[in-house]
């Protein structure tokens, strides 16, 4: 009997949310988007973000972009990632946000792409290493790992791409005329990382407040003072907790910590 009430489980999901979206059920199609975000992993995360795609919905797309970005280390593991189609594969490494400890990890996600079916996809390869920094990376990995390997040594297109990466990063003065993404540095916003701004100088004299920046909420807020006032202090991270070392107080040095 009909009951009004639907069950958004595992084995339906993918049935619902089309029709929900085909029918305009804003309703069902929210607790279906909110159902496939609890269960984002990175084996997943990719197949998730193109059935999102496909149906417009562009909230789970943004959340589904944002956790590939945050877990892209462990998403290339994973055989989604070998499957990709080459826009969807553009779509992510192009972006700003990509978390990655190197630009060295990008090029190597791309290169495991490559070679997952070389004969179909080496037609690509230039198209895509337009959106790997690789201005970003040291002179001796783009000489001696990228400028070496016999895919980029075959494509003319590819040669050019490592040339002008050269050309950045031996040549300084000239950075002022390459503009673009290929030689700006990623900026990811890591979950959980905040900013601490500690003491310093205000209207003539040292000051004990402490204030914080959450770079996911974009906002700075105040937090519990020193119990001195410092300027010019040292600050370490240990175990989460957050030490100031010395510093001065607008009349003296001090070499107390806390």
């Amino acid at each position: 009997a009909y009951s009004s009430h639907v069950v958004v489980e595992e084995a339906n999901v993918q049935v619902l949310l089309p029709a929900a979206c085909l029918l305009q059920m804003t309703e069902i199609q929210d607790v279906c988007c909110e159902f496939l975000k609890k269960q984002l992993d990175p084996s997943n995360c990719l197949g998730i973000r193109a059935f999102a795609d496909t149906h417009s919905c562009q909230e789970l797309l943004h959340f589904a972009d944002k956790y590939t970005q945050d877990r892209f280390q462990e998403v290339i593991e994973n055989e989604e990632f070998l499957l990709l189609p080459v826009n969807q594969l553009i779509d992510i490494i192009s972006s700003d946000e990509l978390n990655v400890r190197s630009e060295e990890q990008v090029y190597s996600a791309l290169m495991l792409w490559v070679k997952y079916n070389v004969p179909e996809r080496r037609q690509h390869l230039a198209h895509v290493l337009q959106h790997v920094r690789l201005s970003q990376l040291t002179a001796k990995y783009l000489v001696g790992t990228v400028g070496s390997d016999l895919l980029i040594k075959s494509d003319e297109a590819c040669r050019d791409l490592v040339d002008e990466a050269k050309n950045y990063l031996l040549l300084p003065q000239e950075r002022p005329l390459m503009v673009g993404p290929r030689f700006r540095a990623r900026k990811p916003v890591r979950r959980g990382e905040v900013l601490f701004a500690v003491g310093g100088w205000c209207s003539g004299d040292a000051i004990a407040s402490v204030e914080r920046y959450d770079p996911q909420s974009n906002e700075w807020r105040m937090v519990a003072p020193m119990s001195k006032r410092r300027c010019g202090v040292g600050c370490a991270v240990l175990s989460d907790l957050l030490y100031a070392v010395g510093g001065h107080d607008g009349q003296s040095y001090l070499n107390s910590i806390e």
